[in-house]
């Protein structure tokens, strides 16, 4: 009985969507009405639940500024800095994330002012954050990513031989930067499993896998991580880190396998390759009527958890979830205003997060040099001010001269598709 809106800026891509949607619900027989539209303000008018799938930055683009920005002697992108070295993951130059995000709660106040916003797109920590401040949390966000549940089942599965159905755990930390601070088997603290798989059984692990992308959680340096930080590093995590692990290819390389991780250039170009052929079978289910679209896409649960927090929230439906919150205590050495990724009981309205112990080397060595960056980012962003930007990179290793900084930021800026983060950052 639900009303489904379906927006976008690419009436091409809405109408693939709005086809897909229609013919896979006509198929199962479920009770949906499905709308699309390219105007924003009509999908949000009314909504209960607002999603947030947007990357208006696009693929193409960004590919763009990485190379721009490595001509100028900035391997892997501006963005590409220690404990956000997930390049695809914009945070110094996400101004047009920004300025959808704050134009989508614009309208969600105004239209939809008792609707919940699942924030999906990245960079879920600081598009979360920047949100509950600028509206002082009147706008109900949840951040969402499903890369810490993912990296866990990855980790039971494929390297320690369990049932992923068996595994109950712990993560605490930000989005891209969390680590498992529980992990139990039928119950049990089953720890010990992970420290006998490093010590005894990760070396010949290592010298036979080859990681497909997404699957850093099983790397060389997610090991490494583990044995410097006293937890072990869990879904994106483990792209992150320090410069040890991303100083050039080769480097990255000896951390991730062959591909160098899913933000190498070869990781990048891979990337981009299974992107064009999901875009190319999504259109063949929307459009081909030769194609059974249930047999290719069953009707089973997909892991995702965007529906089971609608469902918890609207039918109180009582789960436990990994989910983006605000602080407020819950680690309380980080500010109570910035998002936290925890495990929360939900149920109706009420986000009831677990309280999690870190140890030291954790919140030193990588909360807070995490939580610097987004600080830089959006007081950037704020500020409008292009001289901060520079900043940013007179504190980067891969910087050699003001120069250096000031002409890359301005090569960025001057792209032909950047002409509006020209114009913000004065």
């Amino acid at each position: 009985g639900a009303t489904i809106s379906l927006m976008d800026v690419d009436s091409e891509r809405l109408r693939m969507g709005y086809s897909l949607a229609r013919r896979y619900f006509e198929a199962v027989k479920a009770d949906y009405r499905v709308e699309a539209t390219t105007d924003r303000r009509e999908a949000v008018r009314g909504a209960d639940f607002v999603i947030n799938l947007a990357f208006a930055i696009g693929y193409s683009n960004l590919g763009a500024m990485i190379e721009v920005a490595e001509r100028h002697g900035y391997y892997r992108g501006l963005d590409a800095t220690e404990w956000n070295m997930v390049n695809t993951y914009p945070t110094f130059t996400a101004y047009k994330q920004y300025a959808v995000a704050l134009g989508l709660a614009e309208d969600m106040l105004e239209l939809a002012p008792d609707a919940w916003l699942i924030q999906v797109s990245n960079p879920v920590l600081e598009i979360s954050t920047l949100l509950y401040r600028r509206t002082r949390g009147r706008l109900k966000v949840i951040g969402y990513c499903h890369g810490a549940p993912g990296g866990v089942e990855l980790l039971a599965r494929r390297a320690l031989g369990l049932d992923p159905h068996r595994v109950d755990f712990q993560v605490a930390g930000f989005n891209h930067v969390v680590f498992l601070t529980k992990f139990l088997y039928d119950g049990v603290d089953a720890y010990h499993l992970i420290d006998e798989w490093v010590e005894e059984r990760f070396s010949d692990f290592w010298r036979s896998a080859v990681l497909g992308p997404w699957e850093e959680t099983l790397s060389r340096a997610a090991v490494d991580m583990y044995r410097l930080y006293g937890l072990y590093p869990v879904g994106d995590t483990a792209r992150s880190g320090t410069w040890k692990y991303h100083r050039d290819f080769r480097t990255k390389q000896y951390w991730y396998g062959p591909l160098g991780g899913v933000d190498s250039e070869a990781g990048w170009a891979l990337r981009l390759l299974l992107n064009r052929r999901a875009m190319e079978r999504l259109r063949r289910l929307a459009f081909d009527p030769e194609v059974n679209v249930v047999g290719e896409l069953p009707p089973v649960k997909s892991g995702e958890h965007i529906v089971d927090i609608i469902d918890s929230i609207a039918n109180r439906v009582e789960r436990r979830l990994i989910l983006n919150i605000p602080n407020r205590g819950v680690l309380p050495r980080l500010p109570p205003d910035v998002f936290v990724e925890v495990p929360v009981r939900i149920s109706g309205g009420q986000l009831n997060p677990e309280q999690v112990a870190l140890p030291n080397k954790v919140y030193a060595y990588a909360l807070y040099p995490r939580l610097e960056r987004l600080e830089w980012a959006l007081e950037a962003f704020e500020a409008g001010s292009r001289e901060l930007l520079v900043d940013v990179l007179m504190r980067d290793p891969r910087t050699r001269s003001y120069e250096q900084a000031r002409e890359a930021v301005e090569a960025v800026l001057n792209l032909p598709f950047n002409e509006d983060l020209k114009i913000h950052y004065r």
